[in-house]
């Protein structure tokens, strides 16, 4: 199983950059940043843009894969991030993964305006992703849909993995999933969100569940459901993945049983949501990572 880590976007550079360069020298295969304007309890405080970070994160690392878990289309248009993402693929020398998501609710979804309601809201997800897809695939695009309008956008000269870079779509219900079986070469489940502003809570039986949905979708399209990863990301609170490395491996062990590829955990943090003993990474990475350094 791979094994990654996001990183809060709340701290200036000068210390980040050690976090980002640790997930690299540990051979943790992939590491994440959100793309909020804020975050739930975060409000207020220092908070960084993603697309500036993981820029600086591809010149300090090396080999680790790198990208937003998620972007989505409360604040960013398809087709300047398809620009800004491929030069992301060109200064990684082709490391990115585009995580892809509908967008929360709250001040992401209203900072612009008018937040959409869950109908439009999906239906927007769908365009969103669909003309991204293109985008990084073609080299010129006219689009004229519900939401997006424009003419012969070019993204060139494309990314460095071809014929593009990998998408990951998070989604937990019906209508995002099928969306991630259309379109990703990897899809993101974080469990079940109670509600708004809410953390999320990982249930296995929705797991399970919600992973079924995907093998449906596939096949009506036509797809092995066995083309799509399927990365977990455990930054539960009633339970945290990353009290041991006892406690991680048995999460590992877990998250296998269940069908993931990939599981995503926090990285540790002093305060806050993520606060844990930052050397459990390197018992991690002693147990489970000593071949990718």
């Amino acid at each position: 199983m791979r094994i990654g880590l996001v990183i809060l976007p709340d701290t200036p550079w000068e210390q980040a950059v050690k976090q980002w360069r640790l997930a690299d020298e540990l051979g943790f295969d992939h590491a994440w940043t959100y793309d909020h304007l804020t975050w739930r309890e975060r409000v207020g405080n220092p908070w960084y843009a993603a697309v500036p970070t993981l820029a600086a994160a591809a010149l300090a690392t090396r080999r680790i894969r790198l990208g937003p878990l998620v972007t989505g289309p409360n604040f960013r248009h398809p087709v300047p991030l398809a620009q800004e993402f491929m030069t992301l693929d060109d200064l990684s020398r082709g490391r990115m993964v585009l995580g892809l998501g509908a967008g929360t609710t709250g001040i992401d979804a209203s900072a612009l305006g008018r937040a959409p309601d869950g109908t439009s809201r999906m239906r927007r997800f769908a365009e969103f992703t669909a003309v991204v897809d293109r985008l990084l695939r073609e080299r010129k695009v006219t689009h004229h849909g519900e939401f997006y309008d424009f003419e012969e956008a070019r993204v060139v000269p494309g990314c460095v993995q071809r014929p593009r870079a990998p998408i990951a779509v998070a989604a937990t219900g019906r209508r995002g999933i099928a969306v991630a079986a259309r379109h990703a070469d990897m899809w993101v489940t974080n469990g079940v969100v109670p509600g708004p502003h809410q953390a999320p809570r990982i249930d296995d039986a929705a797991l399970a569940e919600q992973s079924r949905t995907l093998d449906q979708a596939c096949r009506a399209l036509g797809r092995d459901p066995g083309t799509v990863r399927r990365m977990v990301v455990d930054t539960g609170r009633d339970h945290p993945v990353l009290a041991s490395a006892a406690t991680f491996a048995a999460a590992l062990q877990r998250y296998a049983r269940l069908g993931f590829t990939d599981l995503v955990v926090p990285f540790p943090a002093p305060h806050g949501p993520y606060r844990a003993d930052p050397t459990v990474l390197h018992d991690i990475a002693e147990r489970h990572l000593t071949e990718r350094r």
